[in-house]
């Protein structure tokens, strides 16, 4: 083997340490933006759970009838979806998945059986909602769509279409997370001046369909994704 020129720099040093900084900078991105939509999950869950006591005074005024004669609907709804927030974010840590996939599957599962009940019990609670019918509506869209692409997502699991199972699996979460935006929407809403039917009608639209946006961006950068409908993403091969 000939020795290398001592004239010539080694090209080890020079290509490694210019790639450090960019390759770093979406990694720190995608950590912030995973601890922040964490974060504003587990708030989310923490005021929403306040429901579960049943307590009248935690009710929307406006709806605390409807809550006290749908107690069951209610329960099935919140407690599904706090779960659901919970979990979610935890089911994107790629470490999680690659090192114990046996407990991805698992909360994987758990996060499915909390969409089902999040999601048919916000079917039983909107049509008794708040501005009629256009927030009705707009919240069973959003269950509806919810529990259509958290199947789908089962679905490209079972089929080991990872990429489509990643792409549907975020859809699902960015619709569950609905629950937050809409939490924000409503008091920007207010300090801006809307009256509070205009901003809960809008609310209910808006607060899934922002989602839906972001979530379909985070969905085209993901590499190797095909355009939809051009046949199943192949198996991604076994670790190791």
């Amino acid at each position: 083997m000939n020795a290398p020129d001592p004239r010539v720099p080694s090209a080890a040093p020079y290509t490694a340490l210019p790639a450090a900084g960019p390759a770093a900078r979406p990694a720190r991105g995608r950590r912030a933006g995973w601890w922040t939509v964490t974060a504003l999950a587990f708030l989310t869950a923490l005021f929403t759970a306040r429901y579960l006591t049943l307590d009248p005074e935690v009710f929307l005024d406006q709806q605390r009838a409807v809550y006290l004669a749908h107690r069951g609907s209610l329960v099935l709804h919140v407690g599904g979806g706090v779960l659901a927030i919970l979990l979610g974010p935890w089911q994107f840590l790629p470490r999680l998945r690659a090192r114990r996939p046996g407990l991805h599957r698992f909360t994987g599962r758990l996060y499915l059986l909390a969409v089902l009940a999040a999601g048919t019990g916000g079917l039983l609670m909107a049509p008794r909602g708040l501005v009629g019918p256009v927030a009705p509506i707009g919240f069973t869209g959003l269950a509806v769509l919810l529990l259509v692409s958290s199947a789908l997502a089962w679905r490209a699991g079972r089929r080991r279409d990872i990429l489509r199972h990643r792409a549907w699996a975020i859809r699902s979460f960015a619709l569950i997370m609905a629950a937050a935006t809409l939490r924000i929407w409503l008091p920007v809403m207010d300090l801006a001046g809307v009256p509070f039917e205009q901003a809960y009608a809008t609310a209910a639209w808006t607060c899934w369909l922002i989602n839906l946006v972001v979530a379909e961006h985070l969905i085209a950068r993901l590499p190797g994704l095909p355009p939809a409908g051009t046949g199943r993403v192949p198996a991604a091969p076994p670790a190791g």
